[in-house]
């Protein structure tokens, strides 16, 4: 590894041979070292995933950190996102480990002094975004035997608003936040509350998995592209549903004319087939 930055004595940006650039941190490694230096990772030393070249601001504000936190927040919250990943089936790059580190270590220190902080987005991170929500209170769990102090559901909450907001950014789609997927998913719930009434409950198991599969939906849409290589089996059976539950049909059409109108994504048939079936369970 070829050293790019001496950050302190202790950590040190190298190149990884890929094109990439990534952190190193072990004790007293960064003392009497010079950039363009080969460095030779130890057993002792932690290295973290890596992050684009050029990033500057990503660096400086790691640089600004290490002096602040201690090492273990930083590879305690490696170890979170990498339980995260597995979770989730999502790749998360290094960017994601100074924002969940400083958050971390900060929600420890404020409740360590008393502080309890609500979050406000609990119910429908709950609600809307299960398995990020799941791996929160997993990640939650793994913070408090580091730090032995406890905490409610709304840290869990928190931690998955910030595996959501990274997931969004990466996939550099129209929608980049979870206040733009929220906002989306709500909508659909709201289209199908006016169209059957005390027939549609938000809190329903149904629902639940409508909005888990418009989630996803968002993370794959990218504004103005449009994949219709649905099979004639796929338009076929789509045909007959619409046929046999029109006023699901009619919520459809809604439905998709919304997120077409919100993220600018057209539907092919296969998704088309699955929402409304989504529809159908929730008022059957």
């Amino acid at each position: 590894m070829k050293i790019l930055q001496v950050l302190n004595n202790n950590v040190l940006l190298v190149e990884d041979g890929h094109d990439k650039q990534q952190i190193v941190w072990g004790k007293g490694i960064g003392f009497r070292l010079k950039r363009g230096e080969s460095y030779f990772p130890t057993e002792d030393d932690h290295i973290f995933r890596p992050v684009a070249h050029q990033d500057g601001q990503w660096i400086d504000t790691f640089k600004e950190l290490a002096n602040e936190i201690p090492q273990s927040y930083f590879e305690l919250t490696d170890s979170i996102i990498a339980l995260a990943q597995s979770r989730l089936n999502v790749a998360f790059d290094g960017h994601l480990l100074v924002p969940l580190t400083d958050h971390i270590y900060f929600a420890v220190q404020r409740a360590k002094s008393g502080m309890v902080v609500s979050n406000p987005m609990l119910f429908d991170v709950q609600r809307l975004f299960q398995k990020e929500f799941q791996v929160g209170q997993e990640a939650v769990a793994m913070i408090q035997s580091h730090s032995q102090v406890t905490f409610s559901d709304d840290e869990a909450g928190f931690i998955a608003m910030h595996l959501i907001e990274h997931e969004l950014v990466e996939t550099n789609g129209p929608v980049q936040t979870v206040a733009d997927a929220m906002a989306i998913l709500s909508g659909v719930n709201e289209i199908l509350g006016e169209d059957y009434g005390a027939k549609f409950s938000e809190s329903s198991l149904a629902v639940s998995r409508m909005a888990t599969h418009l989630y996803y939906l968002l993370l794959r849409t990218q504004e103005g592209k449009y994949n219709d290589s649905s099979e004639s089996s796929v338009r076929t059976l789509l045909r007959q549903l619409k046929k046999q539950y029109p006023h699901a049909g009619k919520s459809l059409g809604k439905i998709i004319a919304f997120i077409a109108d919100k993220v600018g994504y057209r539907f092919n048939d296969s998704n088309q087939l699955f929402l409304l079936i989504h529809i159908i369970h929730i008022i059957e």
